[in-house]
């Protein structure tokens, strides 16, 4: 089964046998776009390799790519994630036509994977946007916040202060920066670790709980050093609720 996640930067692809990832690849969501074409950016898959496709998706032109291309190249129609689907969670959001699916499914994941029914969870996803959302116990999607992404404000804080030098975003060790370079990179990357835990304290407050606090999304890695003790770090946790989505529904 190949599990695809579509966000705004990038496309993120995996390979399951049952419920365990064979492989993981990510591609241009962008470049998808301009070429009108899905299967042939991926290494992962040959015509008719795909005996199932499952899709969560933030844009609406690359789903359609995709739909297109899984029956011209796989002879398959994609299982395309949509509000009404089955996660096995409730849905309490006030604006569902604006939810990005991948919220959803992120939620799905957390909830059956690190929840459990035992305890209530803020999920975060690190991308292009950082979402921060909170989960009951219960399984019940609330919302959360959505934040400008890491590399979204640094390049929006470097188009207003151009002569900034440009940094590498990688982990930080040092939060206290000698040089302008590493007070930069301090600024960006550990400052962003500070405001998903501070937020994550506050969602705790208002709700009056202790939340398990699962951490995914392409830039989780990079921040995971400065994150406090006991959050959960999963950067595959869209596919695995993607996994967990088509399971329960029998796709």
């Amino acid at each position: 089964m190949l599990a695809v996640d579509v966000g705004n930067t990038h496309i993120t692809c995996g390979v399951f046998e049952g419920t365990e990832i064979e492989h993981v690849e990510r591609v241009s969501t962008a470049q998808c776009i301009q070429s009108g074409r899905f299967f042939d950016l991926l290494a992962c898959t040959r015509e008719g390799s795909s005996s199932a496709v499952i899709v969560a998706s933030v844009r609406k032109a690359v789903t359609e790519i995709i739909g297109q291309d899984c029956i011209r190249t796989q002879a398959v129609e994609p299982f395309i994630i949509g509000p009404k689907t089955d996660m096995g969670i409730t849905n309490s959001y006030k604006t569902v036509e604006t939810l990005g699916m991948d919220r959803l499914v992120n939620a799905c994941a957390g909830h059956h994977l690190y929840g459990k029914g035992a305890v209530p969870l803020v999920v975060v996803d690190m991308g292009t946007a950082t979402t921060i959302d909170y989960v009951t116990e219960e399984g019940d999607f609330l919302g959360g916040a959505i934040a400008p992404g890491l590399t979204s404000a640094y390049q929006g804080l470097h188009s207003l202060a151009p002569e900034l030098p440009l940094i590498e975003i990688s982990p930080v060790e040092t939060i206290i920066g000698q040089s302008t370079n590493e007070c930069m990179r301090s600024g960006i990357i550990v400052s962003h670790a500070a405001m998903i835990a501070e937020m994550a304290r506050m969602m705790a407050r208002q709700r009056q709980t202790e939340p398990l606090v699962v951490v995914t999304g392409g830039y989780s890695a990079i921040v995971e050093n400065n994150l406090p003790r006991g959050f959960i770090v999963d950067g595959h946790l869209t596919l695995k609720g993607l996994c967990i989505i088509y399971n329960l529904n029998k796709c």
